[in-house]
């Protein structure tokens, strides 16, 4: 019996990687390429006006950018020292971590491209959102970057525009960030798959307020980024939640688990920390419910299962990702 579940597990855990890998490992090209054109310094000079044009620039370079929730405060600091508004900022820190560029194309790879669609808008305006209201209601700080304060997930800014670099910082840097968080939603995902029978949660979780406050609970004390988010999301889908409450999950989780809130009340303040939480809270829940009552109507593609055949190129995908993601687990816990 157990090695009957755990076959089925591993089975659900190999269909799962293999639906994301091209995807993911796409994205990760095209983030390495953004890294290399879009450096710190030069997001910087486009963010220093307290206007509504810095806003709006801070929010749409953030949905594309490869930083999660922790990785993005130690840039935003950095911005706010080279002369960046406060709104910009704030706008810069809600957009970000909610999306990126792989996360996007996982996105379209599970769920299509209406979908990935709706995800980046809905991003993006609460960026903006988020930054308008920082605009109106928050003084500009004294933000300092402490000496010696830097985070493990935030890469160097030492590169060069090569191909090598690209490859470098897409597969070993970016890669590295993202595998714990990425491994950990796979397994969850295949978890989830594997013990309760499809649409089971769906059931007992009705749509509506109570499914979106189950996504909010389950995704704010996590930390997990926006590409770790989504095979989880996955799963919740196969269990029969409204693509609402899906929305509700990607923009609230990746973006204010505990840690990430903690040291932005620490170094912005209180009223900072209230401006980014509950603007994050807030417009998720209204997108999911906009999304929800819309007139558009989502088909999401139905799943593959362990007992359909994958196309060669997912398979090859699968194991290189795997193998990928084998190699950053025993590089992270070989001694440095």
């Amino acid at each position: 019996m157990m090695n009957n579940w755990l076959t089925l597990y591993l089975k659900n855990l190999f269909f799962i990687t293999a639906d994301i890998a091209p995807y993911f490992l796409f994205g990760l090209l095209i983030a390495g390429f953004i890294k290399i054109l879009l450096p710190k310094e030069k997001l910087s000079k486009h963010l220093g006006a307290r206007n509504f044009g810095s806003i709006f620039k801070a929010a749409a370079l953030g949905v594309p950018l490869p930083l999660c929730s922790c990785s993005v405060i130690p840039v935003a600091i950095l911005l706010a020292r080279h002369g960046a508004g406060l709104p910009a900022v704030v706008a810069f820190l809600v957009a970000t971590p909610q999306t990126s560029i792989d996360a996007l194309f996982i996105t379209f790879g599970l769920f299509g491209v209406s979908f990935a669609l709706v995800y980046a808008l809905a991003a993006l305006a609460a960026g903006i959102i988020a930054g308008t209201i920082s605009f109106f209601l928050l003084k500009e700080p004294a933000v300092s970057l402490e000496k010696g304060f830097k985070n493990a997930c935030c890469p160097s800014e030492k590169t060069t525009k090569t191909p090598l670099a690209v490859l470098r910082f897409a597969f070993i840097e970016l890669m590295l960030d993202l595998n714990r968080p990425l491994l950990l939603g796979l397994l969850l995902a295949a978890l989830l798959v594997t013990l309760l029978p499809p649409g089971f949660l769906g059931q007992k979780i009705p749509p509506g307020p109570i499914q979106y406050l189950f996504m909010l609970v389950a995704g704010i004390p996590l930390y997990m980024c926006s590409t770790g988010s989504l095979p989880l999301a996955y799963s919740f889908y196969l269990q029969g939640f409204s693509p609402g409450s899906l929305l509700v999950f990607l923009m609230s989780g990746p973006a204010t688990n505990t840690t990430s809130l903690v040291i932005i009340r620490k170094l912005f303040g209180g009223k900072t920390f209230l401006v980014y939480a509950l603007s994050l809270v807030g417009i998720s829940l209204l997108a999911g419910i906009l999304l929800d009552f819309s007139l558009t109507k989502f088909t999401f593609r139905p799943p593959q299962t362990e007992k359909e055949e994958l196309s060669w190129f997912k398979v090859i995908a699968a194991v290189f990702l795997i193998g990928l993601m084998v190699f950053h687990f025993i590089k992270d816990r070989s001694p440095s």
